[in-house]
Parts: structure tokens; sequence; C-alpha cells
């Protein structure tokens, strides 16, 4: 019955979807949560992270359902490529802010690196995530979950540029104008 649940697309779906609402909720309600992941011990906020938004993109493609029709040179070369383009601005990202900023009390906006390219590079990296294991393993309904997965970033990334302006102020708006996109990097 377990295996059964697991490898049902609906099951990882609803993680995700329950999770992005619980996580909206809390971020458009400040007066209630002001503070809430300072509060929560920083395990759950972890395990929390992981199992919303890190696990239904990972699961979701060894789930049943169709494939797409590309052939398995192509899904394999793409996919693998989207994957390490994950890892690598991943990595990048969180040797310039750390493991977890949000929970670091006084924290200096962080405009080089990575995020001179890019403002939110690591929802960037898990929409990255989310189609290269869709396109690795062939996963229509994965590569169709990764387009709202990816785009859902948009409105928590509302919600956190709310309190980057309150914070930052006019630095964090010069950031803006220097950086004007949210997921898509600038190269030029």
């Amino acid at each position: 019955m377990l295996n059964n649940l697991l490898t049902n697309p609906i099951f990882w779906i609803s993680v995700y979807f329950i999770g992005f609402v619980i996580a909206i909720i809390i971020l458009s309600l400040p007066r209630l949560f002001t503070g809430v992941e300072k509060k929560l011990p920083k395990v759950l906020l972890k395990i929390y992270i992981m199992s919303v938004f890190i696990a239904p993109p990972m699961a979701l493609p060894f789930t049943k359902g169709p494939e797409i029709a590309i052939p398995a040179y192509v899904s394999l070369s793409l996919g693998i490529f989207l994957l390490v383009m994950n890892f690598v601005i991943k990595i990048l990202a969180q040797k310039k802010i750390g493991a977890l900023p949000g929970l670091k009390r006084k924290a200096k906006l962080i405009t080089t690196g990575i995020y001179g390219i890019v403002r939110n590079p690591l929802y960037m990296s898990n929409g990255l995530l989310a189609i290269g294991m869709a396109v690795l393993l062939k996963s229509m309904y994965a590569l169709i979950f990764s387009i709202p997965y990816s785009l859902s970033y948009l409105l928590i990334i509302y919600f956190e540029e709310k309190d980057l302006m309150e914070k930052y102020g006019n630095e964090y708006q010069e950031y803006m104008k220097k950086v004007p996109y949210r997921i898509i990097p600038r190269l030029f």
C-alpha cells in the first residue's frame, strides 16, 4: 500500500500543493507568524523545506505515468546538463549566503557573485532540478508539474521581496535595478 502511494503522482503533487499553501499562508500573515523561522527548531524547518520543495520534484519522475517521447540520448544529455547546472548554481548561491540565511539575525544584502546575475538563484536552481529530473527520466507528469512548480516560486519571491524592501530599503531598490530578473539570469 505504501509503495502504491509513493508511486502515485497525485500524492507528490498534493504534498507540494499543501506545503506550498501552508508556506504562502505563513508568509502572507506576518503579524501572526513574524519570525516563525527563528522560533522553530532548525531541524524541523529543514525537514519541511526538504519534504515540500525538494522531495516532490525528485520523486515525481519515478511515479507511474506516460513518458516523454524523446530519444534516450537527448533525455540523458539534457537531463544531466540541467541537473549539473542546478548543483553548480546551488553551490555558488549557498557559498555566498550560507546554509540557512533566513535564520541569521543580522545579515548583509548579498549582491555579488551569482546574486549579481539573478536575484533568486536558489529558486531558479530548484526549477532546473524539477525540469532536469523530468527530462532525464522522461516523465510527462513530472515535466508538466515542473512548470507550475517553477512559477510558484514567484509568489514566494513576492512576499520575500516585501520583507527585503522593509529591511534594506533603497539598497534593495538599487539592487533590483541592477539585477532586474527574479529567476532568469541577466546575461548582459
